[in-house]
């Protein structure tokens, strides 16, 4: 088996959908002699910053000198984002040379009527992968929810992580902040350690502070108490903690959160006997990079390429947007996922911007640019429906002037389309 054809494989189990539920990855793993109980984890879940928060923990932790599995979802440019060790992807034959394990056991389990997901065949990878590698520690990010979700077929963990919590996936996790705590607490182990996010909900923070003492868990709160804000810019912040100058290189205020949460975990980890020193703490962040987060591409003109797609990540790009753009016309390459809450998104985006080009991501459930243009023009006057995402990123790209700025928004699959044909 080739790396397409380990790549087509994958994606044919798709169909399955995303369908909570832990029978399938247990099938999975049970073939494979559990490799998931043989590693050791920091596991993450919320509904935003859980990217930018694994993605701190490990640089820090690889930055320390430890071997670090990262798993993460989805990825933007290339499928192999999903599985890195200290940085560096999956190589393309050894995904392939996995896959080419994987496939038979699953067209087995089909037989018996059990059928894995395209989610849990990734992650059962991922756990062969990191296994083999003799990786010392996994950052796991948990793909949907927690409770139910693949990555929960881990027995234990170093320390438990909650990211923010906002409503998304309603239809799966409950439409109510605390339905959807409950599900994230799920991955909460008996008589671990548990780090919380500054959930801006006192009564979210509560519920996750009694889910941990209901699993006789430590609780750790965040450091944002402990940090001093020195200076902001679009490409990142600079902040004191403990005494040391950090360089955040990630855009936005709600990164100082993400930050606060994970040298909570770091602080845990060097608890438990893992050597972190305050260089490696220092040298990991800076050295931080998530695509599609608030991402700068370019400078002239200034072009950004942000996936946010719920409520509380339209607010914080919107943030970002009117401290450090609002002098500048903006001119947008706009597409959103039906399922999403895009009259919320339109409301709070179109009125800062000076043109909007609807799009059309290459996802079954986007919206049509038609549809959303015709959402838009309630608050942008300027507004072109342009189904075809790079027709639409050069024609903004061919309006902006040197010291405008170039917006692409509203999915990560759009922004993963643009990305792909930039690159």
């Amino acid at each position: 088996m080739n790396y397409n054809e380990a790549l087509n494989f994958i994606h044919s189990r798709d169909k399955f959908g995303s369908r909570p539920g832990m029978e399938r990855i247990e099938a999975l793993c049970n073939a494979f002699d559990n490799p998931q109980d043989k590693l050791k984890y920091v596991h993450v879940a919320g509904t935003n910053g859980k990217g930018s928060t694994c993605h701190m923990i490990a640089s820090v932790l690889s930055e320390s000198g430890y071997k670090v599995g990262l798993f993460t979802s989805p990825f933007v440019v290339d499928f192999r984002e999903r599985i890195q060790i200290n940085g560096e992807m999956i190589s393309q034959e050894d995904l392939a040379e996995i896959i080419s394990e994987v496939k038979p056991v699953v067209e087995k389990l089909s037989k018996q009527g059990i059928e894995p997901t395209e989610f849990e065949i990734i992650t059962i990878t991922a756990f062969l992968y990191f296994l083999r590698q003799n990786c010392d520690i996994v950052v796991l990010e948990v793909g949907l929810g927690g409770l139910l979700d693949s990555t929960n077929i881990i027995k234990k963990s170093e320390v438990s992580v909650i990211t923010s919590i906002s409503l998304d996936h309603t239809n799966i996790l409950g439409d109510t902040l605390l339905k959807i705590a409950e599900h994230k607490c799920g991955i909460f182990k008996e008589g671990g350690n548990v780090v919380g996010y500054p959930q801006p909900d006192f009564a979210v923070e509560r519920f996750i502070k009694d889910k941990a003492k209901e699993k006789n868990c430590k609780y750790f709160p965040h450091e944002l108490s402990k940090i001093r804000l020195v200076r902001e810019e679009i490409d990142g912040s600079t902040i004191i903690y403990a005494g040391c100058t950090f360089k955040i290189p990630l855009t936005g205020k709600h990164q100082l959160y993400n930050f606060a949460t994970a040298v909570a975990a770091i602080n845990v980890l060097k608890q438990n006997g893992w050597n972190v020193t305050y260089k490696s703490l220092i040298d990991g962040i800076s050295k931080v990079k998530v695509p599609a987060r608030t991402e700068i591409i370019s400078h002239t003109p200034l072009t950004i390429i942000d996936g946010g797609h719920n409520a509380e990540g339209v607010d914080a790009l919107c943030n970002t947007l009117v401290k450090f753009c609002a002098n500048r016309k903006i001119i947008a390459v706009f597409g959103m996922m039906k399922d999403k809450d895009y009259r919320y998104a339109v409301k709070k985006l179109a009125p800062l911007c000076e043109r909007i080009y609807t799009t059309e991501a290459s996802n079954p459930r986007t919206l049509d640019a038609k549809s959303l243009a015709k959402e838009v023009k309630q608050y942008c006057k300027k507004v072109r429906s342009e189904p075809n995402p790079e027709k639409a990123y050069y024609k903004a790209l061919k309006k902006a002037k040197d010291d405008d700025v170039v917006l692409v928004c509203g999915s990560l699959y759009l922004a993963s389309d643009v990305k792909k044909f930039i690159n």
